[in-house]
């Protein structure tokens, strides 16, 4: 008779889990929706529980803001219909919020799709080092941005790191700045995800917050740019009722001139509205 199987002992939560799960349990009181706790906490978390120190102490709240589900020791305190995020609340501190359950912003499936004439050049797709460099360099080469605003668009910076007072150190991938044919001007924060990466509220929100201080003049709309599968899949962003919705979303394919047929043009054709003419 073979032996029966050994039951799988539960996965260990990993250190940055630990230190979390920590921190909130220590600061959080019944009915809370807004949790405070500063940098120096992760510390403590890691002295008091006998795990080691982070080297980058950053990292624990940035995989949870931007990377990773929220433990669910934490997330089972969150009231029905809310989750918790981490907001930066100035330097080196945070803040757990409740918010409405977010809607992941992922490509929708059923969505046309516009071929585009392969502008990327052979070097720059064989030399990129990441995802997200390939991608953004696809964006800048084919002139996306252009395409899904309709606007003359021209990359202004890229990675961008700066200090926000109210809400602490931000990253964006890349800053574009455009007009419009009415002659507006728009500063545009672009976002490229990959991997493991996802778009959360607290990306947009920090963008916003970022040209709101470095730009205020201009109009400022969040773009988030994703591989999804062959495609390139682009959304207008903005934040409504604590909750991030799209404006407007298109999905681009990077072809051979050759790969456009007349039917494509044709149907493009009859896509386009009256302000499209």
């Amino acid at each position: 008779m073979a032996a029966s199987k050994k039951p799988k002992e539960p996965k260990k939560p990993s250190n940055y889990e630990q230190i979390l799960c920590w921190i909130f349990d220590r600061r959080f009181s019944q009915g809370d929706l807004k949790v405070a706790w500063t940098r120096d906490d992760i510390e403590e978390a890691a002295r008091t529980l006998g795990l080691p120190r982070p080297k980058n102490l950053g990292d624990v709240p940035y995989r949870y803001r931007f990377r990773a589900d929220m433990p669910a020791a934490i997330h089972s305190t969150a009231p029905t219909g809310m989750e918790w995020i981490i907001r930066g609340a100035g330097d080196a501190k945070y803040r757990f919020d409740a918010i409405p359950t977010q809607i992941p912003i992922v490509p929708n499936p059923a969505l046309s799709v516009t071929k585009i004439p392969d502008a990327t050049p052979e070097i720059i797709a064989a030399a990129a080092l990441s995802d997200e460099q390939a991608l953004l360099a696809k964006v800048r080469y084919n002139r996306l941005i252009d395409i899904f605003l309709g606007v003359a668009s021209y990359s202004l910076q890229n990675h961008l790191r700066t200090k926000i007072s109210e809400i602490g150190q931000v990253e964006v991938d890349e800053i574009y700045a455009a007009v419009d044919r009415h002659g507006r001007q728009f500063i545009l924060p672009v976002q490229a995800k990959g991997g493991s990466d996802r778009l959360g509220i607290t990306q947009v929100e920090q963008d916003m917050a970022t040209c709101a201080v470095k730009w205020p003049e201009m109009i400022c709309r969040n773009i988030s740019v994703q591989f999804a599968g062959d495609l390139i899949a682009l959304f207008d962003l903005t934040v409504q009722d604590d909750r991030v919705v799209i404006r407007r979303e298109a999905h681009y394919k990077l072809v051979p001139a050759s790969d456009i047929s007349a039917a494509d043009l044709a149907s493009y054709g009859l896509a386009a509205g009256p302000d499209d003419a």
